[in-house]
Order: structure tokens, then C-alpha cells, then sequence
């Protein structure tokens, strides 16, 4: 049964990690399209969707091998966001996992639940910090060692733009995506991936 909930668990995660890059690819052809106008109107959805970070980063993740004991609730992640814009279920080595997805303008939040209805994954796409200064250029990224702490990262270059979070056999599994405060063409960003806030692989796009 453990080894069954680790194969469901492994795919959770993973799961999580494809939909993150695929969403930061698509934000990056779409920016690189957008005149000046549009970016500053994009610009103003940003900063109204602050609120909406916070509200992202109140959600407790709990773990997937304990039903997600100390992940916030269905009940408490609706208080917070309202109701879902859509709701989807899959199931894996028996499994069953539901996903819960909020659309607000370009930003898309997503967790995902097992029948405990406690959270066991977190997502938020489309998100971007606006204007930040530069700082993370292709030669700092270079030297960021495997196993920095993933709050050294955030203490140095700000918040990610993209998160995903999930807890898996008690590892606490994060990829962030910086797409803000980078230096580098249109479509630029910075992917790091983090096993118990250690950081495990990096990629990176476009950075100079």
C-alpha cells in the first residue's frame, strides 16, 4: 500500500513541475507579442492580483503519504478563493486525486486533494511581480550551488513569479520560476527545484 501511494505521490509531483513550465513557456510567447500598451495594462492586472498571491500563500500543503495531514482544508482554500472555476478528478494506482482550479484574469491557481480534502499540492501560474531591478543574470545563476536554501534565493532575487509546492513521504518538494527581476531577452526565465528548501536542478531560458 506505501509503495502504491509513493508511485500516485512521484506522479503528483511531477505533475505539478510540467505544469509549471508549460505555463511559464506560454506567458513567455505571450508577452514577447504584446505591444507597450498591453504590457502596462498587463502591468495593472499584476498589481491587482497581489491580493490574490497572499491569499495563495496562506494554503498549507500536508502529506500526500498521511492524506494530507496539516494541508489546509477544502472548506478553508474556498474561504480564501471562493469557489472553484472548475473542479476535475483523477485517479492513479487507485489513488483518486481531485483538483480544484481558480482562474482570476491571467492568474490560475491550483490544489489538489485526496479524500481526506486536505491539500497535498499548490500552484499558482501566470503570476508576475511587475518591475523588479535585474539581479538575477546568467552568471549569478551559474553560481548558485546545489543544496542553496530556497529562502537564500528568495532573500537575494525576490519571490518566484510561478510556485508549485508539494509534500511528498515528508519531502517538501518546490519549483519556482522566476520570470521578474532576471536579466535576459523576451521570454527569459529562471527555473529552480527544491527538495526540502535544498535546491536539487536548475534550468534556464534566454538569461544573459
Amino acid at each position: 500500500m506505501k509503495k502504491k501511494y509513493l508511485v500516485a505521490a512521484t506522479g503528483l509531483a511531477l505533475l505539478g513541475l510540467s505544469m509549471s513550465a508549460c505555463s511559464s513557456n506560454s506567458g513567455s510567447k505571450s508577452d514577447s507579442a504584446k505591444t507597450s500598451q498591453q504590457s502596462k495594462k498587463k502591468n495593472e492586472v499584476i498589481s491587482q492580483n497581489k491580493e490574490l498571491r497572499n491569499k495563495f500563500d496562506q494554503i498549507k500543503v500536508g502529506n500526500f503519504l498521511s492524506q494530507g495531514d496539516g494541508g489546509s482544508t477544502t472548506d478553508e482554500v474556498k474561504q480564501l478563493l471562493g469557489n472553484p472555476t472548475s473542479t476535475t478528478s483523477t485517479s492513479s494506482n487507485g489513488i483518486k486525486v481531485k483538483q480544484l482550479t481558480w482562474t482570476k484574469g491571467a492568474v490560475t491557481v491550483a490544489v489538489q486533494t485526496l479524500d481526506s480534502n486536505k491539500v497535498v499540492s499548490k500552484e499558482i501560474t501566470g503570476f508576475k511581480w511587475g518591475k523588479r531591478d535585474e539581479k538575477l543574470t546568467l552568471g549569478e545563476f551559474n553560481n548558485i550551488a546545489d543544496g542553496s536554501t530556497y529562502q537564500s534565493l528568495v532573500d537575494k532575487y525576490g519571490e518566484p513569479d510561478g510556485l508549485h509546492e508539494a509534500n511528498v513521504a515528508g519531502t517538501k518538494i518546490t519549483n519556482a520560476v522566476w520570470l521578474t527581476g532576471i536579466k535576459g531577452d523576451d521570454g527569459a526565465s529562471a527555473t529552480f527545484s527544491f527538495d526540502n528548501d535544498k535546491l536539487s536542478s536548475k534550468t534556464q531560458t534566454k538569461l544573459k
